[in-house]
């Protein structure tokens, strides 16, 4: 099954045409896309859907919204809403939808939101250093350097960005903030770069990474968006996550590792007595990568990860 041509202008969708082979199982049935973006996996997920399919396609960032709305116009069986992972349940009371035949994260940024200075999402191009998501929605990164306490930024560089100069960078942050605010991007490049890293541009990306991480809580809305999926898929339904960093990947692998376990028994017990079954399975390998061709036509894509699981039991 190969998606169809979708709009490049806003984001490149990474893993199309695995993420339609891989999640459609009903052509008739309700999926979610999760991080609509500009709509290219929508438009794709849509593509393969008969006429009695019925797409919600979500997203937490106006922009998004906008392109994604504009993507899937004149298209009925498409639904598009404005929400956090954490509102996911809510959204889906709203629309009127209660199980899923399917459901889609593409994790991190888009390239758009990348690529917009005035965002603040890049240490490639200055612009304020906001990161949210929901530019409407929250503290900034400024405002969050501005007054977070040296012990907290170095644990947010270094939990969320894995970044072992994470004091010395602190260190160098506290330091500048008590001369000036750092309200760009620059600003922080500057710090950063002022601590002479080994490999500039790859510590410059951990600290961003984890900022952005930070102000937008992305790990426990990561966890929430989770749940309120696989609470709501049928018997049968699959779920798709398309990660870019070990710290995503990590989360999704650990969630559904649970829920893979057959026996919950304690090891001292020679058979099993509780008869609980795994409540999903791998769909095929479980890890898809994608190829060189698509790396060398969209560069971002060279870390992505995409995972597919399936429903097998609801032990609720």
């Amino acid at each position: 099954m190969v998606a169809e041509q979708v709009d490049m202008s806003y984001h490149v969708p990474v893993l199309a045409d695995e993420v339609v082979e891989g999640l459609i199982v009903d052509r008739a049935g309700v999926y979610l896309d999760a991080t609509a973006g500009g709509g290219g996996h929508s438009r794709a997920l849509l593509a393969a859907l008969g006429p009695e399919g019925l797409l919600i396609a979500v997203d937490r960032d106006d922009e998004a919204i906008g392109a994604t709305s504009e993507s899937l116009s004149g298209d009925g069986r498409g639904l598009v809403r404005k929400g956090r992972f954490a509102e996911l349940d809510s959204v889906l009371n709203t629309v009127g939808v209660s199980s899923l035949s399917g459901a889609l994260f593409d994790l991190g940024v888009s390239s758009r939101q990348i690529d917009e200075a005035g965002r603040g999402f890049s240490y490639r191009a200055e612009g304020p250093l906001d990161m949210r998501m929901d530019p409407m929605y929250g503290e900034t990164a400024a405002d969050l350097i501005a007054t977070a306490p040296e012990v907290e930024l170095v644990r947010i560089m270094r939990e969320y960005g894995e970044e072992r100069q994470a004091r010395s960078i602190a260190r160098s942050i506290v330091r500048c903030r008590q001369e000036r605010p750092l309200q760009t991007t620059e600003d922080l490049r500057q710090v950063v770069v002022a601590t002479r890293p080994q490999m500039v541009n790859k510590t410059l990306a951990r600290v961003f990474q984890a900022f952005r991480i930070a102000i937008n809580g992305e790990l426990e809305e990561l966890v929430a968006g989770l749940t309120t999926a696989i609470d709501r898929l049928a018997v049968g339904g699959r779920l798709a996550v398309i990660a870019y960093h070990s710290l995503e990947d990590r989360i999704v692998k650990r969630h559904l590792a649970e829920l893979m376990r057959g026996c919950i028994c304690p090891p001292r017990l020679p058979v099993c007595c509780c008869n609980h079954r795994p409540e999903f399975a791998k769909v095929g390998r479980g890890r898809v990568k994608p190829t060189p061709s698509e790396v060398g036509n969209n560069s971002r894509a060279r870390s992505a990860v995409l995972r597919l699981y399936e429903k097998l039991e609801d032990n609720k």
